[in-house]
């Protein structure tokens, strides 16, 4: 019989989904004969009253960022962690037990920080002895949320954030640095072409954030000489207004709303502009990409802005001509091949495939 992994996600933003589909094929890449996989998004399949608040998360970060900062923030607070816990309880606890005795899995694995300590009560109050692991997606500044010091491994991406979850009381025996995890088709590289133009990838996240439009315009004013890729994501209006003035520009621009190729299309590329989500910022080190960002959350994202500084991997700025200015210093100095140096010497692109070993290890 095969043993089976349940993975637990909440689709608030894109970024849990990706991490769970990525170990998922990290796993299948292993065997797929030998394990049952099954994602579940957790509010959605046990409270329908507490997925209302969970579907609040894109509309709130699209229109209000600021307002979701205070929230993060005000959440990052022990007290009142456990003051959430018991109001949310009620609603969840209940069939999140009901699932674990139904499923009967060999092994949870959470991508998830607001299901982990119900999940660590769900599991003792159905009396099965189900491992249970958390695979934090937040790279560098975690937030409380996510600690859980019943689990049996936690695993992070950076020593950084290993140094904080100890600081946040967990056990650091529990803790295993192994890095973001990415779908495996991140690190098959295709080769590039030789003798091509200058490529750039644009990408705002899910929803396409980041001043996309201005700074294609500035790019514009600056006769830029080489060409654009941009994925709009799910900002249809973004998509739809690009691929009308597409031809208009004086260089090449190719237009893509929600695409499964992002990796395709970061094989072509030599520089990306995006938002700072940690799943891409993972993606494009894996394919050697430096990286200008030019968005990000308040909050959550505001460490993985100071990683790709400090590290030098990339720069930052929100300001449309600042970014094309960016574009154009980094190529004509000796810093755009410091960068890729730099990001060999950080990138785990494998983490998917370490994290699978890990797993394999507690079933």
């Amino acid at each position: 019989m095969k043993k089976k992994i349940l993975y637990f996600f909440s689709d608030t933003g894109g970024g849990h989904r990706s991490a769970a589909t990525a170990i998922i094929s990290a796993v299948a890449h292993f065997s797929k004969e030998k394990y049952s996989q099954e994602m579940l998004d957790v509010f959605a399949e046990c409270s329908g009253f507490l997925n209302v608040f969970a579907r609040l998360y894109a509309p709130v970060i699209k229109y209000s960022p600021r307002l979701w900062g205070q929230l993060y923030y005000w959440l990052d607070d022990e007290k009142k962690l456990e003051q959430l816990e018991l109001i949310s309880r009620p609603f969840i606890l209940k069939e999140l037990k009901k699932l674990i005795e139904l499923k009967q899995p060999d092994v949870i694995v959470s991508v998830h920080p607001l299901v982990n300590h119900l999940t660590v009560k769900a599991i003792r109050e159905s009396g099965r002895r189900v491992p249970f692991i958390i695979v934090i997606t937040d790279p560098v500044t975690l937030h409380r949320a996510w600690i859980a010091p019943e689990a049996d491994r936690v695993i992070v991406a950076t020593p950084e954030a290993k140094k904080l979850a100890v600081q946040y009381g967990l056990p650091e025996k529990k803790i295993k640095v192994i890095g973001m995890p990415i779908d495996p088709k991140f690190f098959l590289k295709r080769p590039r072409r030789a003798g091509r133009r200058f490529t750039i990838l644009m990408m705002g996240g899910g929803e396409g954030a980041g001043k996309m439009r201005d700074i294609i315009e500035e790019f514009e004013r600056k006769k830029f000489d080489g060409q654009l890729i941009v994925i709009c994501g799910r900002n249809k209006q973004l998509e739809t207004k690009l691929k009308k003035q597409a031809g208009q520009f004086s260089f090449p621009v190719r237009v893509f709303g929600f695409t499964n190729q992002v990796h395709e299309l970061m094989a072509e590329s030599d520089l990306i502009i995006t938002k700072a989500g940690p799943g891409t910022i993972a993606e494009a080190l894996a394919m050697n990409l430096p990286i200008i960002i030019t968005a990000w959350l308040p909050g959550q994202e505001e460490g993985n802005v100071e990683f790709v500084a400090r590290e030098n991997v990339g720069r930052v700025s929100r300001d449309p001509a600042r970014v094309v200015e960016l574009v154009s210093e980094l190529r004509s100095t000796k810093e755009f091949d410091e960068m890729k140096k730099n990001i060999k010497r950080v990138s785990r692109p494998q983490a998917a495939l370490d994290i699978a070993r890990e797993i394999f290890r507690f079933i």
